[in-house]
């Protein structure tokens, strides 16, 4: 399936129509989920259960440079001559994807051995020999693939190669970035890309002309704290961002994740993290939030038989994580954007740490206001808090609530008064409770307050 804007253009009596790249929260959702490499024996069963929970973005490693071009200016996509990777076909992933509704955002990065000893690139040479490697790509995908992402984490000598340079890697995205748009001038691209909210680095690229090469700014926010904790750090970088460009770059979260060892979180809190993140990404006007990732990933060796990052365990089972995934894609489909609360939603008695996050979904008559304790760490055995939610809404309107792990719908007690209406005996989690509201159009069908 793919998702496509259709403008009509009339040339010499012809009708055509152009496809632009489909916009996160407009016409796919705000929330994706970074998954294997082509070559993974198991990408059908991976991909099949990322179709079950509704996740449409899909952020993965394209074809790595080193791995794609063993001759110079010779690019394979599909049976990459490297001892160990047998079986990474590109195309063959990117059909995969297309079949389940899921938008492919690749990541084009790492070193070649034919060019700058593997490093991330420093010469011109090697500059021109990545921005061919884009273009191949880009020109290869061009009906199948809108967005690209440049790199992964530069600001990590692991990834770069050697030691990080914010000028080599901005200079990089530039010759990058203007191959990948002479292949296709739809495309979308994408840099940063750093690991953490890097503001000296970033500042540095944004300094020597990043932000005009790109059109998204992606960033990397781990952390060993509560979710909500990366809102200043989210205004901190946009005001640097301010300070270099008058365009609004969008800022999306391309990989961020909590680990049920190295985070010591059972399943259960790692699912209330992931709602809550989410959520709390969309209400922060992050366009675009990836969770890493669908699949088992061991990274912490203290626990070789956890499934870690994965929102499957290592029999491909769902874990509570990708419930509540599939949780959130189904009650914040698109579209929808973070807004104002039209509501004036209040909680009585007042819990420490209590948010309210409303989003729009059809202007004046459908919206979705999340509610959540910002606890942490998180517990299992936390029930809640009973509470009244107060708030303003038209007689004509109607109220439901859906629980933001299992997506089950919840009870609700309401009392209104005029435009005022109580929800008692309101039990607020430390994850996300979503409140459908929707007003009817036609005042006098009496829609029922429920």
């Amino acid at each position: 399936m793919r998702w496509k804007i259709f403008i009509p253009v009339f040339c010499f009596g012809l009708f055509a129509a152009i496809a632009a790249p489909p916009k996160p929260g407009v016409d796919v959702s705000a929330f994706g989920a970074q998954t294997v490499w082509p070559m993974n024996p198991d990408i059908v069963t991976i991909l099949d259960r990322m179709e079950e929970g509704k996740i449409q973005w899909a952020r993965f490693d394209l074809c790595w440079w080193g791995l794609c071009e063993r001759e110079k200016g010779v690019y394979n996509f599909t049976q990459p001559n490297y001892p160990d990777y047998e079986g990474w076909n590109t195309d063959r992933a990117i059909n995969l994807l297309h079949e389940r509704g899921i938008e492919p955002f690749p990541i084009l990065c790492y070193g070649n051995e034919l060019y700058d000893n593997n490093q991330g690139p420093f010469s011109d040479e090697g500059r021109t020999a990545f921005g061919n490697f884009c273009y191949a790509a880009a020109a290869r995908y061009k009906t199948s693939v809108y967005y690209w992402e440049i790199w992964n984490e530069p600001n990590l000598e692991f990834f770069w190669g050697r030691a990080p340079s914010p000028i080599d890697y901005t200079l990089l995205v530039k010759v990058a970035a203007a191959r990948i748009r002479e292949a296709n001038p739809d495309a979308v691209i994408a840099g940063g890309v750093t690991s953490g909210i890097d503001k000296i680095f970033l500042e540095t690229c944004f300094q020597n002309g990043l932000l005009d090469a790109v059109d998204v700014v992606t960033i990397h926010p781990y952390r060993f704290t509560k979710p909500e904790s990366v809102n200043t750090e989210y205004a901190a970088l946009r005001s640097i961002m301010a300070k270099y460009t008058s365009r609004s770059v969008p800022l999306w979260s391309g990989e961020w994740g909590y680990n049920t060892c190295s985070h010591q979180m059972s399943v259960k809190s790692q699912a209330k993290t992931l709602s809550r993140m989410m959520v709390n990404n969309l209400s922060q006007d992050i366009g675009l939030s990836i969770w890493f990732s669908t699949h088992p990933f061991e990274e912490d060796k203290r626990c070789p038989t956890d499934p870690q990052w994965g929102l499957l365990d290592y029999q491909y089972n769902p874990r509570p994580s990708m419930a509540a995934m599939k949780t959130l894609n189904e009650r914040m489909s698109p579209p929808i954007k973070p807004v104002s609360d039209p509501f004036t939603i209040s909680m009585d008695p007042q819990v420490n740490g209590w948010r309210v996050a409303v989003f729009e979904k059809k202007k004046d008559l459908w919206y979705v206001a999340a509610i959540w304790l910002e606890n942490w760490p998180v517990y299992d055995s936390y029930t809640g808090k009973l509470v009244t939610l107060g708030m303003t809404l038209p007689q004509n309107a109607s109220v439901r609530a859906y629980d933001g792990l299992t997506g089950d719908e919840l009870n609700l007690q309401i009392n209104s008064s005029g435009a005022q209406t109580n929800l008692t005996d309101f039990r607020v989690q430390d994850y996300p409770i979503f409140l459908e509201i929707k007003i009817s159009q036609s005042p006098a069908n009496g829609i029922i307050l429920r």
